[in-house]
């Protein structure tokens, strides 16, 4: 009865307030778009999306769909992945560095988390039609965007890989057919950080355009290394001598894009786009804070005190322990640095390199009825780095890989879809990648001694992972025009996966340090196969062309896996079946409600869903180990209410809001990890402890957007804008291990922009405000390092946290040719 309630109250705020899943989206500038937008009279243009991988108008699509135009990601200011995410209510992205797969991302609550590098996302990424499934790419800046369409729930038949949380799809702008140019530069005050950004576009030849982009930028960040020379409480014998990273995330970003369209005859076109993106700067922890909860707010800064006989417990006195923008992090010793290339390359310092390639083929050829379609994808990941990881300027916990995460993904996507004037549509296809990931890494974990056997360094080990999958898909929808107003279509995707991994340690500490390691050589070989059928049903009344009613039943899957730690122990070799995950699985109904009134000038959305999930692939932390595995939840489920609006108050100005209510919950999730706090408590058991009923990490129960957008000639020639928003999320727990401890009250946030230029838009200068309200928080946080066990370096309930960045004030100068 109380979620009845809940619903009928959501139902009538909906109706006041609501807007189509992309209320920031009343317009997009694609060109292919604009030639299939209604030509009906109203304030609304016809948002054009591609959530069945055809152009359809936003309320022809049967899918729970918000759509983001290049125009308010201009607007907006929006240079990469998470703050597309906070333009989006129940959309998370973290970008976190270090070790693991690069970051992690939630829609709904429902997502994989980073820290180990075999697992891939349950949210997929799509850029220019290719799917990635690595979050690293989530490092990437964005820039000359077209639209961003971020489709919620279970997606498993046009997407590339099958997607049980959802996907954001990413969507380059393409070549225009006359001469144009942009320059833009800019400055935020914030971080600290210039930029400068462009591009050319136009013919080459009357058949084939071109577009050129590209971006730098360079920030200093807004994190302050508080690390002075002091003691070493941890090893006196190496006192530390000043901070391992200046004020970060300090990094220089450098991407270029390429785009040529060949349309040869007017049956076929040919799209080839190929971006690159480098980044580089201190070290890729540097976007995490070290902070405390429960009981650590009282010690965290005790230092030099044994808190029990014998036990070596030592805390860092420069460490506040708290979430404010600050933590230390120190240098490594000089004496620790022999014959380490990682550690000699900035004279110990942290440092961090990120590379991106990703390729993009997509061709098209109309039979008239039916159309051919191939996607060819190439994604290639390099990731390095050197840094420190206890969270203290003792620098205990080092890790600094030689070569790397290096990964390879080939894909190509065959797809065949009707036309026909008849009741009956289809759409066919196959789908394969193959992926090739290696891994090595060298770590320290406190002094185990200088070892001759790897000429006198004092690293702990160096490991090694060689991982390799290949995936094969097939897809079928067909869609069924029942009557003029009603549709029915239903669709089916097989997945077949192989995955292998082959890891080992090729250098073993031997005076003491690495007890626990297996001994170099000693391989770990794993191989597993998965297969899976996804259907999917829905069912579409539209009795006006500005009213749509939908009903769909829909499931989801991830394949399992292998896990691959960066720290390998004894356990992994002897018994490397605990290495292997189950795979993810999702399935489900929604039903919604699109519709234009008032001679399109209000436009709503109102989208209703539940959906059970088994299996949910976590990495968990082992504080005693210092590693991280991925296992498998028992079971979650979403629940949820989503409205929105739209409205065209006058010709200049546009409202626009979005309500939003999700219940995630864990509805089996016995034996899960302990958080540090309840370690050796009643709580905890000897297989973990119970988060059945329990809230999963990041997902506010209720969210609101609210914003506006007004823009109006001026006499003489002149054109101002003005536009913003405020965001509210409800309380939520970003610790992965569930710990209620680093539960984060309801925030607001509030962005503003101002534009000025003249009518013609040949050049415009823009004050920019994000985060106005300046809140700051963790997003995503995890178990430090050593917050348990007989040797510990963070006390019980320290955590190593990400946030988004903290208030920006943006001014730029755009000028367009």
């Amino acid at each position: 009865m109380k979620m009845c309630r809940q619903y009928r109250y959501l139902a009538a705020v909906a109706g006041v307030l609501g807007v189509s899943m992309g209320a920031q989206a009343a317009q997009t500038d694609q060109g292919n778009a604009a030639e299939a937008r209604s030509e009906r009279s109203g304030g609304l243009e016809d948002i054009v999306v591609t959530a069945r991988r055809r152009e359809e108008s936003l309320l022809d699509v049967p899918v729970a769909v918000s759509a983001i135009s290049a125009a308010a990601l201009e607007r907006a200011h929006v240079t990469d992945m998470t703050q597309i995410a906070q333009m989006t209510p129940n959309v998370i992205i973290a970008p976190i560095g270090g070790s693991g797969s690069g970051g992690t991302i939630a829609i709904r609550g429902i997502g994989s988390t980073y820290s180990d590098s075999g697992i891939d996302q349950s949210v997929g990424i799509v850029i220019d039609s290719v799917s990635i499934s690595r979050s690293r790419i989530l490092h990437a800046s964005q820039f000359d965007l077209g639209q961003v369409e971020i489709l919620k729930g279970p997606q498993a038949l046009f997407f590339g890989k099958n997607s049980p949380a959802g996907v954001i799809s990413i969507n380059t702008a393409n070549p225009t057919p006359d001469f144009s140019a942009m320059a833009r530069v800019g400055y935020e005050f914030e971080a600290e950080e210039k930029f400068v950004e462009g591009f050319v576009s136009g013919p080459i030849a009357e058949n084939l355009l071109f577009r050129v982009a590209g971006k730098y930028s360079s920030m200093k960040g807004w994190i302050k290394n508080a690390t002075t020379a002091q003691p070493n409480l941890a090893y006196p014998a190496f006192p530390v001598t000043g901070p391992s990273t200046g004020t970060t995330p300090n990094q220089d970003t450098m991407s270029g894009r390429l785009t040529l369209k060949w349309t040869p005859t007017p049956e076929l076109d040919s799209t080839l786009k190929v971006f690159g993106n480098h980044t580089s700067g201190d070290g890729s922890e540097g976007n995490q804070e070290s902070y405390c909860v429960g009981p650590a707010r009282a010690v965290g800064h005790m230092s030099g005190r044994s808190f029990a006989p014998g036990v070596g417990i030592v805390y860092d006195p420069q460490s506040d322990c708290e979430f404010n923008r600050r933590k230390v992090s120190g240098l490594i010793p000089e004496a620790w640095r022999a014959n380490w290339p990682n550690a000699l390359k900035k004279n110990g310092r942290s440092w961090h390199r990120n590379d991106a390639i990703l390729g993009s083929w997509v061709s098209n050829y109309d039979f008239g009825d039916v159309t051919l379609t191939s996607v060819t994808g190439l994604t290639k990941i390099e990731a390095t780095n050197f840094g420190s990881y206890n969270g203290t300027g003792f620098g205990i916990v080092y890790s600094g890989p030689n070569a790397g995460e290096d990964t390879t993904i080939w894909s190509q996507e065959l797809r065949l879809a009707s036309d026909y004037d008849g009741p009956l549509n289809f759409t066919l296809g196959g789908y394969y990648d193959n992926t090739k990931r290696d891994f090595e890494n060298i770590g320290s974990i406190g002094f185990g001694g200088f070892d001759a056997a790897n000429g006198n360094s004092m690293y702990s080990f160096r490991a090694e992972w060689h991982a390799k999958a290949h995936s094969s898909a097939g897809f079928g929808q067909l869609r069924w025009q029942i009557l003029d107003t009603l549709e029915l279509s239903g669709g089916v995707r097989y997945t077949n996966e192989t995955k292998r991994a082959r890891g080992f340690n090729t250098y073993v500490n031997t005076l003491g340090a690495a007890s626990g390691f297996p001994p170099a050589g000693a391989v770990i070989n794993n191989r597993v196969q998965f297969s899976n059928w996804s259907p999917e049903a829905t069912l579409s009344y539209k009795p006006s062309e500005d009213l749509m009613f939908y009903l769909a039943y829909k499931t989801g899957y991830k394949s399992g896996g292998l896990s691959t730690p960066t720290i390998l122990n004894n356990r992994f070799v002897a018994t490397p079946d605990v290495l292997k995950y189950r795979p993810e699985r999702a399935k489900g109904w929604e039903a919604g409600i699109k519709g234009e009134l008032f001679d399109r000038t209000v436009r709503f959305d109102l989208v209703a869903y539940r959906y059970e999930f088994t299996n949910i692939q976590l990495a968990a932390f082992d504080p005693v180990a210092v590693s991280y595995t991925i296992r498998n939840a028992g079971a979650a489920r979403t629940t949820g209410v989503e409205s929105s609006i739209v409205w065209v108050a006058t010709p200049d100005l546009t409202l626009n809001a979005s309500l939003t209510y999700n219940k995630a919950v864990y509805t089996d999730f016995r034996d899960a990890q302990c958080y540090a706090i309840i370690l050796g408590t009643p709580i905890c058991g000897a297989n973990g402890y119970n988060r059945t009923g329990q809230t999963l990490p990041r997902s506010p129960r209720w969210m609101l957007f609210t914003g506006f957008n007004y823009e109006r000639e001026l006499d003489g020639g002149w054109k101002i804008g003005l536009s913003g928003d405020a965001n509210l999320q409800s309380a939520f727990i970003p610790d992965d291990n569930g710990d209620p401890n680093t539960r984060v009250s309801s925030k607001w946030r509030l962005n503003a922009g101002a534009r000025f230029g003249p009518a013609d838009e040949a050049w415009e200068l823009a004050l920019i405000g994000r985060n106005l309200t300046d809140e700051y928080f963790p997003v995503s946080s995890s178990e430090a390092p050593f917050a348990g066990g007989a040797f510990r370096l963070a006390p019980p309930g320290e955590k190593s946290g990400f946030a988004y960045r903290p208030r920006e004030i943006v001014v730029q100068g755009t000028v367009r040719f």
